[in-house]
């Protein structure tokens, strides 16, 4: 190890060890994945065929671009229409009597009950890897 650097020969990635944890170092496309899952995200969308469910819901729920969620341009409007879907989703999984979100409910009470409703389906939201890399003690 020289300057707090390692290369980790399983993967080829360089990592930084800081205070007992391990930090990767990402190559430069690695800023780009999100673009490249928003897509996909739009992509899976569409074989749901959201067109024609989602979007005709009302005038307040607008087709998603590919690039849609990258940025934040209007959060308000992102995360209405973020927790809209989810709402759709979980409506089309077979559970119709769960209420939609209203544009100016609370938040963490419309967070809530989507985690909620993805609880009772048995679908967990997956632990963000790069905080479990953080807090990932180094092996000695």
């Amino acid at each position: 190890m020289e300057d707090g650097l390692e290369d980790d020969q399983s993967n080829g990635h360089q990592t930084e060890s800081t205070n007992g944890l391990e930090v990767a170092e990402d190559g430069p496309g690695k800023e780009y994945e999100v673009y490249i899952r928003n897509e996909e995200l739009v992509d899976k969308l569409k074989l749901l065929n959201y067109e024609d469910g989602f979007l005709k819901l009302g005038v307040a729920y607008k087709p998603i671009s590919k690039h849609y969620f990258v940025k934040s341009v209007n959060v308000g409007e992102q995360f209405f229409l973020f927790t809209s879907l989810a709402a759709w989703l979980i409506k089309k999984s077979g559970e119709e009597s769960y209420i939609m979100p209203q544009e100016f409910d609370d938040p963490n009470s419309t967070i809530a009950n989507i985690l909620a409703a993805a609880k009772n389906k048995h679908v967990l939201p997956n632990d963000d890897v790069d905080v479990q890399k953080q807090q990932k003690p180094m092996r000695k």
